[in-house]
């Protein structure tokens, strides 16, 4: 775990830009140190809204034999700081699951695999670009579309350990650049690595 804490301290000292419009946020997902894929998060500004994509796909396989797949792809709508709107389509090895978000009047229509409810208005979906996922505002599981109970732990400057319902270490450089993801699933560490340092790795 400690070379874990590294990577994500490195890469948050290397952050050297916001994740704003038109820039993009990639990282390769290493897998007990095996790169199995890739998340991307695209970011643009279209009038007073901001406009992100964000795609993650994962492959784990033994040899030539795959063993699971997973896909997701969202769209989303930010105005003023706050989510307008949301559509995710994930595809967890064969699962397909939809979510759909809407701003209402006080808050956020949401219809996903748990049912149909109205989440408060400033919440953040979990696609960890946006560093406000690090504050206090309520966290929204942004596949299935449900509320996470979860505490913020602060790590040390722009790291931060979510315990709780998601349990993960992220990081975001001093100007709110996301720059690293941990976490542990299954007996298996995984890392996300920024694109430029994966590149560079032996």
């Amino acid at each position: 775990m400690r070379m874990l804490a590294a990577i994500l301290v490195i890469a948050a000292l290397l952050g050297a830009a916001p994740v704003a419009a038109g820039q993009s946020a990639e990282f390769v997902v290493l897998r007990g140190g095996t790169p199995i894929g890739t998340h991307r998060a695209e970011v643009e500004s279209v009038g007073d809204e901001t406009r992100v994509h964000v795609s993650i796909a994962l492959d784990v396989a033994f040899g030539p034999i795959p063993l699971y797949k997973y896909r997701h792809d969202s769209q989303e709508v930010w105005r003023d700081g706050r989510l307008t709107r949301l559509d995710s389509r994930t595809d967890d090895d064969g699962d397909i699951l939809t979510l759909s978000v809407r701003s209402v009047g006080g808050g956020l229509r949401v219809e996903g695999a748990t049912g149909v409810f109205t989440a408060p208005a400033d919440t953040v979906p979990t696609s960890y670009w946006n560093p406000a996922l690090a504050t206090n505002r309520p966290l929204l599981d942004s596949q299935i579309g449900r509320l996470l109970d979860v505490i913020r732990v602060p790590l040390g400057p722009g790291r931060w350990r979510l315990e709780g319902e998601l349990k993960l270490d992220i990081a975001y450089s001093p100007q709110g650049q996301w720059t690293g993801l941990s976490f542990r699933h299954k007996g298996a560490d995984f890392v996300y690595v920024p694109r430029g340092l994966a590149d560079n790795r032996p």
